[in-house]
């Protein structure tokens, strides 16, 4: 088994009738591993996770105020909303994509979806037929395999260069990788698991390649706000030659510490939206009415002190844990993130990441999530998340330390 979860008992039965697609598929490796994380704190185990991606941080106190008095004043929040979003949230977000991105948006490019999960599912459910092929760049995050496959195409893996102790798009690659099948190329920028930050140059000669190919451009944009070490950002779908074949898709979650509201919205040409909103009507019919009213308080402020500070802590939480991981040069070694929240290590022990990652959960307590997951790259590596408490990624550190010690 190549899984964390045995997906195969009592397969001879389920089979016949079970969606094929779905047979080949899998829960994300993140789930699977928290899973496990489950199965050891419900026997009474003492665990530390660092492995999904929840900030510390909850809804920043403007939000929480707001969102408490809309409870009282408007009874109708627990009604449906239109099933596109309220046409509030939809005007704000169109008239902050005109001014930042210089490109004319309005509400009818916006539909705003449970989560950007939600949103990435609704574009490529839309663009891929069977036997279509959607690229992206490994290691990737995990879920974008099974949503490609659930929509009966297929994930062509371009490999990311590492030069410079920094990972790089390889343009050649991509290009080659480009066949008549190709539908859309993918893109996390900042990346999970990596945290990569992607050059202007290397995102201005990938557009013109998507340009030339006319592909579709599919943007994760979760961790758009996430940089450190001044790393200079650029937004590819910023590049107005690009349009109308680009899908973005964006978060609330993890810049506002709203990962439980589920909030997120897609932004694309109207008439690809038309058909998106077959796929979200027969499966959502909106987003949370009352996650949409925080949405619109949340954007209320341009520039907000707690995010910033919230920043500012994840970024002492990565130099801590480099810090000490460079203590560890005889077992694990990784290339410093520029954004987003993880870091991507490289293990030097002749065994699977599954092993590995098992071996830290049962024998020093500590979540991490195999890089198989992650792609044909991720094999030996291990995504470890510091976007948790300072003091939970403290003890994290302490015992994987004693667990290297006892093992040498």
């Amino acid at each position: 088994m190549n899984r964390l979860i045995d997906y195969t008992k009592n397969k001879s039965y389920i089979k016949n009738y079970v969606n094929k697609k779905v047979l080949k598929t899998s829960v994300s490796v993140i789930k699977e591993m928290m899973y496990l994380v489950q199965q050891e704190i419900e026997k009474g185990k003492d665990v530390i996770s660092l492995a999904v991606g929840i900030p510390y941080y909850s809804m920043p106190k403007y939000i929480k105020e707001e969102v408490a008095k809309i409870l009282i004043k408007k009874p109708d929040v627990d009604k449906y909303t239109f099933f596109v979003g309220l046409p509030k949230l939809r005007q704000i977000i169109a008239k902050k994509i005109t001014n930042e991105f210089g490109i004319k948006t309005d509400e009818e490019n916006i539909l705003i979806t449970p989560g950007s999960m939600a949103a990435l599912k609704y574009a490529i459910e839309a663009l891929v037929d069977e036997g279509d092929e959607v690229i992206v760049f490994s290691p990737y995050f995990s879920s974008y395999r099974e949503q490609v496959m659930m929509a009966g195409g297929k994930v062509v893996e371009v490999p990311l260069k590492i030069d410079d102790f920094e990972y790089h798009l390889d343009l050649e690659k991509t290009e080659k990788a480009i066949s008549k099948k190709t539908k859309a190329i993918i893109i996390n920028n900042p990346a999970n698991p990596t945290g990569a930050v992607f050059k202007k140059d290397e995102l201005l000669e990938l557009a013109k390649i998507i340009k030339k190919k006319d592909i579709y451009l599919i943007t994760d944009e979760v961790y758009d706000y996430l940089i450190y070490d001044q790393t200079p950002y650029f937004n590819i779908a910023s590049i107005s030659y690009l349009w109308p074949k680009v899908v973005r898709c964006w978060s609330f979650s993890k810049k506002y510490g709203m990962t439980g509201w589920r909030l997120g919205y897609l932004h694309t040409n109207k008439e690809l939206l038309k058909h998106i909103l077959k796929i979200h009507d027969a499966t959502i019919v909106c987003a949370n009415h009352l996650a949409q009213e925080a949405g619109i308080i949340a954007l209320s402020k341009e520039d907000d002190e707690e995010v910033r500070q919230n920043i500012n802590q994840l970024a002492k939480n990565r130099d801590f844990l480099m810090r000490e991981l460079s203590k560890l040069k005889s077992f694990f070694s990784y290339i410093a993130p520029k954004g987003a929240y993880y870091i991507f290590v490289k293990y030097n022990l002749p065994i699977s990441s599954i092993e590995m990652a098992k071996r830290l959960l049962y024998e020093a307590g500590v979540a991490v999530v195999p890089g198989f997951g992650f792609g044909k790259e991720g094999e030996g590596h291990l995504r470890i998340s510091f976007g948790g408490f300072e003091k939970e990624i403290f003890e994290a550190v302490q015992r994987i330390k004693k667990w290297c010690e006892k093992i040498s």
